[in-house]
């Protein structure tokens, strides 16, 4: 999987595709969020919301983690005229399945429009290396594309999500063919839902996961 060849144009061929939409999503609950003092933001790409939560937490230090070099480049421009903020953000260019994050330190993960791009047999252990990175009572949020429920919204959903995986394997070489929902390896690694909306006809939510003090671990197998 590499994005390098889209980070050019890839914030306006989203703003052309879906307006404000998914950016929406990013930042639903942002506001309603505790404070947090880490911050892990993951398949961040040209650092599409990096600049609002560094914003929303003034004190917190921020992990900045993509695959791309060149999504990260351009991550890395987000608040440039802005010292204070720079120096809170720490950028690591790695995939994930490659890089070895500190265990028990964040305590909000996000990972928006991200997950949908592994196969399903791939997320249960990234969901759990993960969540062995997050604290106690950490926050997770999700914004992703789903599969509407049923009738013409769901045949809707089906043909914009397959042109979308058609599209990016061929462009940047994207492990999954499918999309694959990731709430039940979620609710294994100890974290339950504490709020999700759902707009453009059930095509987007943005998700707000929450874990209990002192959860397992226990991501299970994909079937």
């Amino acid at each position: 999987m590499n994005f390098n060849r889209l980070a050019p144009f890839y914030q306006t061929l989203e703003s052309v595709c879906a307006g404000k939409k998914m950016h929406r999503c990013r930042v639903a609950f942002l506001e309603a969020l505790p404070a947090a003092e880490h911050v892990l933001l993951l398949g961040e790409g040209p650092g599409r919301s990096l600049l609002e939560y560094g914003q929303r937490f003034p004190a917190a230090r921020l992990t900045c983690v993509d695959g791309s070099a060149a999504m990260l480049d351009r991550a890395r421009r987000q608040g440039r005229h802005l010292s204070a903020f720079r120096a809170r953000v720490h950028f690591v260019h790695a995939d994930l399945e490659n890089w070895l994050p500190p265990e028990s330190r964040y305590d909000l993960v996000v990972t928006h429009f991200f997950l949908d791009c592994f196969r399903r047999e791939q997320l249960p252990p990234l969901i759990r290396k993960i969540a062995r990175a997050a604290r106690p009572a950490a926050n997770w949020l999700v914004a992703d594309f789903q599969l509407a429920a049923s009738g013409w919204k769901r045949l809707r959903s089906r043909l914009i999500l397959w042109g979308l995986y058609q599209f990016f394997r061929v462009t940047t070489r994207l492990p999954a063919r499918s999309l694959t929902n990731p709430d039940p390896f979620l609710q294994a690694a100890g974290f339950h839902l504490v709020h999700r909306k759902e707009t453009e006809w059930q095509l987007l939510r943005s998700d707000w996961w929450q874990r209990s003090s002192h959860s397992p671990v226990d991501v299970p197998s994909p079937r």
